[in-house]
């Protein structure tokens, strides 16, 4: 129970962080294909000084969780022609309430 509450404070301490870093913009044009697609995710690189030091390997799956992520944010909010993506735009939840707790889900 203790662990439960313990997890649920820290991600929403990690969710409130992200909301105050900077969100990264896109629009419908960026996901109109695979080439726009990593083009957004440089400039998202870029914009939040994100390194992927593990390889070409490591790199195309995380672009494939961002074109994940960005695809759903787009689904989720309707058609508004401009969407906004924060910095753990490449990571899955996994990974965010990981990082958010320091717990193993």
């Amino acid at each position: 129970m203790v662990r439960s509450a313990l997890y649920v404070v820290a991600l929403a301490a990690a969710i409130a962080l992200a909301l105050t870093q900077a969100s990264f913009t896109f629009t419908e044009e960026d996901l109109a294909s695979d080439d726009s697609m990593w083009a957004l995710y440089e400039r998202w690189a870029a914009h939040h000084e994100h390194v992927v030091v593990h390889g070409h390997g490591e790199k195309a799956r995380r672009f494939a969780i961002f074109k994940n992520n960005t695809r759903w944010i787009r689904d989720r909010y309707g058609n508004k022609g401009k969407y906004a993506i924060n910095i753990f735009g490449d990571m899955t939840y996994e990974e965010i309430t990981t990082v958010a707790t320091g717990l193993r889900p």
